[in-house]
């Protein structure tokens, strides 16, 4: 059991909570709790992908493994989530409130939970919440018209970098996609002949690992690097 001032240090050092003052983080703690609960490793996952988003779910301290299937069963994602973060809280409000993501807890993990109706009678009166919470909704719809910007005469190898890159823009360690060669020359508009030397290129780089149906990116952060060389 964390003391008083542990959870205090701990709270003002999450995302949405930083440079909230202690008079208000006492008196929202006050009235809901903001609990820190523990989970130890598992197997299977915390939460799974399309489950409803009720809640907004810190991750405090620790490390969960997010995984992601795209729509059509084409391709899976996997990577690391680091706490301090925060597990979507875009999608805690609009027309489909569900988790894109399953996280499974691949440590220790500790976590907080506050209910949709709490953020919005408790914690959205507090106005450092309200700025942290919009410049982070801000800050991800600008990533997403990013990504949708049209980019032309890009190699075979760009394509499939900024391809890796669209899919994993705040992951900065290992990641991983399941996919068939075939369809990631369909999804790139490429040859499988041309996605498979380009691949082999980026391998023989050190920036990719290829195993059968899998591409490991051990650095996504050297990735990155080398695309804007």
């Amino acid at each position: 059991m964390i003391s008083l001032t542990q959870k205090y240090e701990l709270l003002t050092k999450l995302p949405l909570l930083q440079g909230i003052s202690g008079k208000e983080l006492a008196h929202i703690e006050s009235v809901i709790g903001m609990e820190v609960n523990e989970v130890p490793p598992m197997s299977r996952p915390l939460i799974r992908q399309n489950d409803p988003c009720t809640h907004l779910i810190f991750l405090t301290t620790g490390k969960m493994i997010r995984q992601y299937k795209s729509d059509d069963g084409l391709y899976q994602t996997k990577s690391i989530l680091q706490g301090p973060t925060i597990l979507e809280p875009h999608n805690l409000y609009g027309l489909n409130c569900r988790f894109r993501c399953s996280y499974t807890p691949l440590q220790d993990v500790s976590f907080i939970t506050v209910r949709k109706r709490d953020v919005m009678q408790h914690l959205m009166k507090a106005e450092i919440f309200r700025i942290n919470y919009f410049n982070m909704l801000s800050a991800i719809i600008h990533k997403k018209e990013a990504q949708l910007q049209p980019v032309q005469g890009l190699t075979v190898r760009q394509k499939i970098t900024s391809l890796l890159q669209r899919l994993f823009t705040d992951c900065s360690g290992q990641v991983e996609i399941a996919i068939k060669m075939t369809d990631l020359a369909n999804y790139i508009g490429e040859t499988r002949l041309n996605t498979s030397r380009a691949l082999n290129q980026l391998e023989e780089e050190n920036i990719i690992e290829l195993k059968r149906s899998l591409i490991i990116v051990p650095e996504m952060d050297k990735l990155r690097m080398k695309s804007e060389e």
